[in-house]
């Protein structure tokens, strides 16, 4: 069962082109999921399979609660409609946070502040989330 879950989920980030809500994918069992990456890290010896693992464990950051995902969708569709606030949201992906906080100012839009704190959150996570599943990795694969 939880090698189907993988797999379904591996062909998902293989083919994804925009966020999904973490209740739209995992319908609730996005913890059981998450220890079952986990718990196949601890035995994966096989280092290009447990690589994969790293990525997907850390990728479930990209997964969000409904309400983090209602305002990425919310900002999305905005900025396919108005080519300024696209130009934000393009600016949020240089990770430039001088001029990203400079144009947040300016620009005075709170939509725009809250995903800018969910994007920086994402990212913070997903490095953590990508540190902690080497380091259960690493901590076994000597076993």
């Amino acid at each position: 069962m939880a090698d189907e879950l993988t797999e379904n989920y591996r062909r998902l980030l293989a083919t994804r082109q925009e966020r999904y809500s973490s209740e739209s994918v995992f319908g609730g069992t996005k913890q059981s999921f998450e220890k079952s990456l986990l718990g196949q890290l601890e035995t994966e010896r096989d280092p290009d399979a447990a690589a994969s693992l790293v990525d997907m464990f850390a990728e479930l950051a990209s997964f969000l609660p409904q309400k983090d995902y209602d305002l990425a969708e919310y900002c999305r569709r905005r900025g396919q409609q108005e080519p300024e606030f696209q130009r934000v949201l393009d600016l949020i992906e240089t990770h430039d946070h001088e001029a990203i906080q400079k144009e947040l100012d300016a620009r005075g839009i709170p939509e725009l502040v809250r995903y800018y704190a969910l994007y920086r959150r994402v990212l913070r996570e997903t490095e953590a989330r990508r540190q902690q599943a080497l380091s259960v990795h690493a901590l076994n694969a000597g076993s």
